[in-house]
C-alpha cells in the first residue's frame, strides 16, 4: 500500500493476482478418419478448402464422398488423416479436437484407450456396418460411454458411392452444437434434402438396437425426410447413457480444467479459492440459464465447493494440492413421448 502526496489520506492497493473467468471452448471439433492410405494431417475449414485440396470431378471414393456429405451437413473445421496415421494423429493434435470420427475398423484398441483417458474428453462417432445389420455385428463394438454408432450408410443423388453415416453425424452434431448447444441431443435432427439411408429402418429393427450396445438409426420419417433417430452411446448404464450427456461432461471438464490451469503456482489461500469458486459458479449459472442443465433451481443443477476442510486437508495444502470439486446434473433428452388418453364418458 502506497500514499498519493498529492491527496493525504488516499492509499492506492495493488492487486497482482490474476483474474479468473471460465469460456466456452469449442465442442465440436472432428478428426475425421478417411480410411485411406493418407499420412499427414490436412485441415479443412470448410468446403472451399477440401475442394482445393481435392477437385470436384464427379467421381467420389467414399471418403471424400464423406468429407462433403460432413460439411453440407453442417460441419466446421476440421482434421483430417488416413486410417494408418489416425492413432498418432489423436495424440499429436491433443486437445484441439473433440471428436474422433470413422468407420468402426480403422478405429484401434489403443484409441478405445484414449477414448477413456478424461484427460482428452474424447468422443468418437462411428460407422454401422455397410450392408444389412445383424444382433451379431453388436459384438465387434467396445462397450464405451465415449463412443456412439450410426447406422446405414447414405444415398445421395451427386455420387453412386456410399456416404459414412459417421461423416453425417458428425457434421450434424457441429450444427446441433453451434444452434442448440452441446447439452441438446444431436437427434430428430433432419438431414439435408437428396440424403436417404441406404436400408429401411423398421420400428422392430430401432427397437432391436435401442438397447444395450444401442445403436442410433437414421430412418425416413414422414415429410420430414431423413432424421437421426437416436442419441445413446455404447454404454447402457444410467449414468452415461444418452450422447448429449457425456459430451455436456467433456465439454465442462475441458472448460474448466483449461481454465483452472491460469492458477497454477498461486497461493493456494482462501482468496484463490474464493476466485475458483466464483468463477466457476458463474460459468455453470450460464450454463443452467442456457438450458444445459436439469433443476428448478440452482441448488438443484450444479454445486461447486472448495476450502480447507471441506475439499482439502491441511496435508493437502502443503503437498501443493488445490481441490475443487464440481456437480452439475444434466439435461437428458425425452427419447420416449408417452401419450395417455381419457375418454370422458359421461360426454361420450
Amino acid at each position: 500500500m502506497s500514499s498519493d502526496n498529492s491527496y493525504p489520506g488516499v492509499y492506492i492497493e495493488e492487486d497482482a493476482t490474476p483474474t479468473l473467468s471460465v469460456s466456452t471452448l469449442p465442442t465440436a471439433v472432428p478428426l475425421i478418419n478417411m480410411d485411406s492410405d493418407i499420412t499427414e494431417i490436412l485441415k479443412f475449414n470448410n468446403i472451399l478448402d477440401l475442394y482445393e485440396k481435392f477437385p470436384p470431378s464427379g467421381t467420389y471414393d467414399t471418403a471424400l464422398a464423406g468429407l462433403r456429405a460432413y460439411f453440407e451437413c453442417g460441419g466446421g473445421p476440421c482434421y483430417v488423416t488416413g486410417w494408418k496415421t489416425f492413432t498418432d494423429a489423436i495424440k499429436t493434435l491433443g486437445n484441439r479436437i473433440t471428436l474422433v470420427v470413422g468407420n468402426y475398423h480403422g478405429i484401434k484398441d489403443e484409441v478405445y484407450t484414449l477414448l477413456e483417458d478424461r484427460s482428452k474428453c474424447l468422443f468418437a462417432i462411428l460407422d454401422g456396418p455397410a450392408v444389412h445389420i445383424k444382433k451379431s455385428d453388436l459384438n465387434t463394438y467396445q462397450t464405451s460411454a465415449s463412443a456412439a454408432v450410426y447406422y446405414p450408410y447414405l444415398k445421395v443423388g451427386w455420387t453412386d458411392v456410399d456416404v459414412p453415416a459417421s461423416a453425417v453425424a458428425a457434421g450434424l452434431y457441429c450444427k446441433n452444437d453451434r444452434t442448440r448447444g452441446v447439452w441438446k441431443s444431436p437427434a430428430n435432427v433432419p438431414l439435408p434434402s437428396g440424403y436417404t439411408p441406404k436400408y429401411t429402418v423398421t420400428d422392430t429393427i430401432q427397437a432391436d438396437y435401442s438397447t444395450g450396445k444401442a445403436v442410433n438409426m437414421i430412418r425416413k420419417i414422414d415429410e420430414r425426410g431423413s432424421v437421426i433417430w437416436g442419441a445413446r452411446t455404447l454404454d447402457d448404464s444410467d449414468d452415461w447413457r444418452y450422447v448429449s450427456v457425456r459430451r455436456l461432461f467433456n465439454s465442462v471438464e475441458r472448460d474448466l480444467r483449461y481454465a483452472l490451469g491460469t492458477m497454477t503456482f498461486e497461493p493456494n489461500s482462501p482468496l484463490t479459492w474464493e476466485k475458483v469458486r466464483s468463477a466457476a459458479t458463474s460459468y455453470l449459472h450460464r450454463l443452467w440459464k442456457q438450458g444445459g442443465l436439469a433443476g428448478a433451481s440452482e441448488n438443484e443443477a450444479y454445486f461447486v465447493q472448495i476450502g480447507k476442510g471441506v475439499t482439502m486437508s491441511d496435508e493437502d495444502i502443503k503437498q501443493g494440492k488445490m481441490i475443487a470439486k464440481i456437480g452439475l446434473a444434466a439435461a437428458r433428452p425425452a427419447e420416449f413421448i408417452v401419450l395417455q388418453f381419457t375418454q370422458n364418458m359421461a360426454q361420450a
